[in-house]
């Protein structure tokens, strides 16, 4: 970035440069979530669901935090997670800052950590459900935001 902004001195001005004030960066991120772990494949469905959903979750909350940690320069990372196996539907959508990560850290649930950082999922009967086109929208400030659901 620095190499971007040094611009070459006008003639005779002493430190006639550019001065970096903040840089921010994003990141958008999309994967294919695992499916339940080969020794639970054979559990009831309702319990399959639930396993999956779960490990999704788990799994999402991780792999935000890993981003995070390894990236040290980005503000802010949107996110969206699939379905493991086709159509690879969208389960999981969000963007999610830097310093709502952080805070929701306090939490002890995954799922509640993800809607405190703004990663919005459709659950039915302890199913993820897949999330439609329309159901995730831009906020304001480009925030991907997953409208709600709810009755």
């Amino acid at each position: 970035m620095m190499k971007a902004l040094a611009l070459a001195p006008r003639g005779f001005v002493f430190r006639d440069v550019l001065h970096l004030n903040r840089l921010s960066a994003r990141v958008r991120v999309e994967w294919r979530t695992r499916d339940v772990h080969p020794w639970d494949q054979n559990v009831p469905p309702g319990r399959r669901s639930e396993l999956f959903r779960d490990q999704a979750m788990r799994d999402t909350d991780a792999a935000i935090l890993r981003l995070f940690d390894v990236l040290p320069d980005i503000d802010a990372i949107d996110v969206r997670v699939l379905e493991p196996h086709p159509p690879n539907r969208l389960i999981l959508a969000g963007t999610v800052a830097r310093e709502d990560a952080v805070a929701a850290q306090a939490l002890a649930s995954p799922r509640m950590r993800l809607a405190m950082m703004g990663v919005r999922c459709r659950t039915n009967d302890g199913r993820l459900e897949p999330l439609e086109s329309t159901d995730v929208t831009r906020n304001e400030s480009g925030k991907l935001r997953a409208r709600s659901t709810a009755p």
